[in-house]
């Protein structure tokens, strides 16, 4: 699967690749700083709408502060209004449901300046509940039924002097009969300055609608609640949940959430949000908004994106087309040269501009034509030259079969004198030169080599007068495998001359075996002569591997050394002579060939 694609991509041209792998990387570049940019521009819009948000929590709690502390600064007012602790002192026996005109008369200017308060009610068991609402449309509870549904009596016992909660017609209890409206309440205890016992309870409702307009005019897309420290939603923007526990509210993840905990209880992955607390009343302001609401305008930093992106690709298509073809086009100039050039027109030249790596490679390729020009004249040169030497062989080969015709005359002379021992002698040297000849050629069969060691043992015999004796093994299947000339007839020289010719009384014995496996032509010589030391064998074996005959120091590694070289030459790496030799035992020379044909 791997390779096909490898080479393709191989067999591509090179403007191509360039193609390829710049814009991958410029669109994976592009696109990587996109996402960080819109990432950028999220925390940026989340930050800014958070400091926004920081800012409206901020303004919320200060007109709510602003508002409380009016109704707070009102009730302090009436309280200490001489009137009405006039009233708180009475005895409720003697006073019982007796009204106070200058009192009715203070609460009214107090009231029609603040339209944002709707009602104020005063209870007491000592004189008749002094009500004023701003709208006019209901009446307060009488005060006996006050007292049931409210537990007055556990109102004057608490510590805390003013209280606010909150009033939703058909979700809570409602001091006025008919109104509809909610309201945020402020509930204060009233005591006898004299003797400061609790004596009554003020009732100050505030219109819940006027509320959410001062902190929230216009805040369409916000949502903002208002939270009393136990946790009632005193005022909302929505106006849906009035009068609810605060983990009813959307956003609110718990049902069982304190006012300290509100944080820990909105998923802050989903929304955005901000709260302030007031330190006059306890309140905890809630300004909130959906993370996605915010996140929408991100869809058009991502469409600006897109766009650039599709269009620096286009145009980086462009600008990489046009930047490859000036880097590719002397490549191709060369190329077509160099087709030129395989064409037989060795006469090409380039010429570019410049010595950057291209232009260096044009000024090698010129300089590389001007050689391979040179070489081809030379080789027509050497060509001619062999063919006269061709020539002046073929003339001299008069000579050779002058010299053979001659030796064969001789030959059957002396046999014809009844001397067959010179005959026989002479006709052996006549068949050493017919193949050590053999016209020319470079080659012989393995079967004419061993003839021609056969020869050369047998002069040798009759010059030993019987000292020496010989043994030739041949595989008739390697009879016509070719071999290089002289290949086996140096070696076998070498154990008469330096092994068997030093021996004074012995019978030397030479063995010559010629054997093959399926893939290797094994040829031994063994002669049973003087030997070789160890030193010299290990320096004739490193002088073999070293250089041949180049690094022969006597006519024994010389011969050697010019059968290594030869056979590399002829075989490649493959082939290898070895060499095992005792002192006063004999010698053992070893060929080992590869087998270039098919063996029946």
């Amino acid at each position: 699967m791997l390779q096909p694609i490898r080479r393709r991509y191989l067999d591509m041209p090179i403007r191509r690749k360039i193609l390829l792998w710049f814009i991958p990387l410029l669109i994976v570049t592009i696109t990587v700083t996109g996402v960080f940019s819109l990432q950028i521009a999220s925390r940026e819009i989340v930050t800014k709408m958070s400091a926004e948000q920081e800012a409206t929590a901020r303004q919320a709690i200060d007109h709510l502060d602003y508002i409380a502390q009016d109704a707070v600064d009102i009730s302090d007012y009436l309280f200490l209004t001489p009137e009405i602790q006039a009233l708180l002192r009475s005895d409720a026996r003697n006073n019982a449901y007796i009204s106070n005109q200058t009192i009715i008369d203070t609460i009214n200017r107090l009231m029609v300046t603040r339209p944002y308060f709707q009602f104020l009610t005063i209870y007491s068991d000592r004189f008749a509940p002094l009500q004023f609402n701003n709208k006019g449309l209901s009446s307060a509870l009488p005060f006996e039924d006050y007292r049931a549904n409210y537990d007055y009596d556990e109102l004057l016992k608490r510590p805390q002097i003013e209280l606010w909660s909150v009033e939703v017609p058909g979700r809570t209890k409602t001091i006025f009969y008919g109104d509809t409206k909610n309201k945020v309440l402020l509930t204060k205890v009233l005591k006898n300055n004299a003797t400061y016992e609790p004596a009554g309870i003020l009732l100050l409702g505030i219109d819940e609608t006027d509320i959410r307009q001062t902190y929230a005019p216009g805040a369409s897309n916000l949502e903002i609640a208002v939270i009393s420290p136990d946790g009632t939603v005193l005022s909302e923007s929505t106006g849906q949940t009035v009068g609810m526990a605060m983990s009813q509210l959307p956003y609110v993840n718990d049902t069982a959430v304190r006012i300290q905990d509100l944080d820990t209880s909105i998923d802050k992955s989903k929304w955005v949000y901000a709260t302030k607390t007031s330190k006059l009343t306890g309140w905890r302001v809630l300004v909130i908004q959906p993370r996605s609401e915010l996140l929408q305008q991100m869809n058009r930093i991502m469409l600006v994106t897109l766009l650039i992106i599709a269009a620096t690709v286009i145009v980086s298509l462009y600008v990489s087309w046009a930047v490859a073809g000036v880097i590719t086009r002397p490549i191709r100039r060369i190329l077509q040269s160099m087709k030129k050039f395989q064409k037989g027109h060795f006469d090409e030249q380039v010429q570019l501009g410049g010595m950057d790596e291209i232009g260096q490679l044009g000024a090698g390729y010129n300089i590389m034509a001007r050689r391979v020009r040179e070489i081809v004249d030379d080789m027509y040169a050497v060509q001619l030259k062999q063919k006269e030497a061709e020539l002046k062989v073929l003339q001299s080969q008069i000579n050779p079969h002058f010299l053979y015709n001659t030796l064969n005359t001789i030959a059957w002379t002396a046999e014809k004198n009844g001397d067959k021992v010179v005959g026989e002698m002479i006709y052996a040297l006549s068949a050493i030169f017919t193949i050590s000849l053999s016209q020319g050629r470079d080659t012989i069969t393995l079967q004419d080599e061993v003839k021609l060691v056969e020869h050369y043992l047998f002069l040798q015999q009759m010059r030993f007068k019987d000292r020496l004796s010989y043994e030739l093994e041949l595989d008739p299947e390697l009879a016509e495998y070719p071999i290089p000339k002289l290949l086996l007839q140096p070696l076998v020289e070498n154990s008469v001359v330096h092994g068997i010719e030093p021996l004074t009384d012995d019978l030397g014995y030479v063995h010559v075996r010629c054997s093959a496996d399926e893939c290797t032509l094994r040829i031994e010589v063994t002669d049973n002569g003087v030997g070789i030391g160890r030193e010299a064998q290990a320096d004739m074996m490193r002088s073999l591997g070293k250089g041949g005959m180049h690094a022969a120091r006597n006519s024994r590694s010389f011969a050697l050394g010019n059968i290594a070289e030869r056979i590399r030459m002829f075989y490649g790496d493959d082939a290898s002579i070895d060499i095992h030799s005792e002192p006063g035992v004999g010698t053992r020379v070893s060929l080992t060939l590869p087998i270039t044909f098919t063996r029946r």
